[in-house]
This record gives structure tokens, C-alpha cells and sequence, in this order.
């Protein structure tokens, strides 16, 4: 994904930009919230959309309980972004899907940065745009599903 300037807590034209779509159709095709993970007790807390569509019982959780549903290929990515971020004070994105089911995926994307000078251990924060929609990836055709 292209490098762009992150804000603190990106507005939703900017993440709109981000990702490469209308803001107008933002609200519409993505579900948007923030999110925070505390660098010394290793808990991510979600949005209870975000949670959801994660397949989460809950809002707080480990970073592997997050990633556990993205796809496989791109579990290294993810944590080398988030491991980047939890040793220096960075921005950050990440694009990958949650696969909920065989030849369906959901377009994940994720914006953020640390501050390790804050909170005791530091903190990471951001925003997760996921698509409200599932797509299909079977029989060699791409399209939405639900």
C-alpha cells in the first residue's frame, strides 16, 4: 500500500482518500472506528462493529485473536507493521481481508500510529475501515455476495 500522511484520528474523507474510494460512498460500503492497543498489557480494544466483523466476542482482545482471520499471506505484514510501531513512534497502515468463509473475503484496511512517549509502555491507535459487504473470489469471478 502507498505511504500517505496519517492523522491522529483520520477524518472520513481522509480515510476515504486512504483507501481510494469516494468519501461519499465511505459510510456506505465500510464500517469505521477507532481503536487502540496498550504496548504493556498486549490488549487491543475495538469498536463493537469492528469486534463483530472480526468474528469477536468481545471489544478487547490479543493481537493474534485479531489477526487470526486475515488472510494467512498477510499475518507477516501485519505484525511487522504493528511490531514496527510498538518500538518507535510511527505511522502505519495495513491492507488484508477476514476470510468468513471458503471464496469470500471482506477488504480490511487499517490506518494508526504509536505514541511511546503517552501512556506507561506506549500505545498504538488508529482506525479500521472494513467492508460492509463480502465478496466472492470463487470460480474465478469477483463480485459482491450479500
Amino acid at each position: 500500500m502507498a505511504s500517505k500522511p496519517i492523522m491522529l484520528s483520520p477524518r472520513p474523507a481522509s480515510v476515504a482518500d486512504l483507501i481510494g474510494i469516494d468519501a461519499d460512498e465511505l459510510e456506505t460500503a465500510f464500517v469505521c472506528e477507532e481503536w487502540r492497543a496498550e504496548l504493556a498489557t498486549g490488549l487491543v480494544h475495538l469498536g463493537p462493529e469492528t469486534a463483530a466483523l472480526h468474528d469477536l466476542s468481545g471489544t478487547r482482545c490479543g493481537i493474534m485473536d485479531l489477526i487470526q482471520f486475515y488472510e494467512p499471506a498477510d499475518w507477516q505484514k501485519v505484525l511487522l507493521a504493528l511490531e514496527e510501531a510498538s518500538t518507535v513512534s510511527t505511522t502505519f497502515s495495513f491492507a488484508t481481508a477476514i476470510r468468513p468463509g471458503p471464496g469470500l473475503y471482506r477488504p480490511v484496511f487499517c490506518f494508526g500510529r504509536s505514541d511511546l512517549e503517552g501512556m506507561a509502555g506506549g500505545v498504538l491507535f488508529g482506525t479500521f475501515a472494513i467492508a460492509r459487504l463480502c465478496l466472492e473470489t470463487a470460480s474465478g469471478r469477483h463480485g459482491m455476495v450479500n
